[in-house]
């Protein structure tokens, strides 16, 4: 399967209205995604976050419609608003990152 090109704009324009739905949709949600920077990076494959940044790649997004979209940063969004990488101490990463992110989808499929 070929993966075809998406052009930047046109997912750098699907973040900016992902971004603006959520603030009139989800207030607290937009918020959230309001303070983080998003920034497209070959190294990541889908989305993913630091605590400080969102990285995403640019044909994963592509790929995504709107809701999704919206979806994707709320839930990056929200690994950083509930400090999920600070709280992790010795746990397992792996097991640590399933169980935040099963929780993390179902708050934010309960909120959207």
């Amino acid at each position: 399967m070929t993966v075809s090109a998406v052009p930047m704009d046109a997912v750098e324009r699907k973040i900016a209205i992902a971004r603006t739905r959520l603030m009139m949709e989800r207030p607290f949600l937009g918020a959230l995604v309001a303070h983080l920077p998003i920034v497209p990076s070959t190294r990541c494959r889908g989305i993913a976050t630091d605590a400080r940044v969102i990285h995403y790649n640019a044909h994963y997004l592509g790929e995504l419609n709107l809701a999704e979209t919206q979806f994707v940063l709320a839930h990056e969004a929200l690994h950083c608003a509930l400090n999920h990488f600070a709280r992790r101490g010795s746990r397992l990463t792996e097991r640590w990152n399933a169980a935040c992110t099963t929780s993390i989808n179902f708050t934010a499929s309960s909120a959207m």
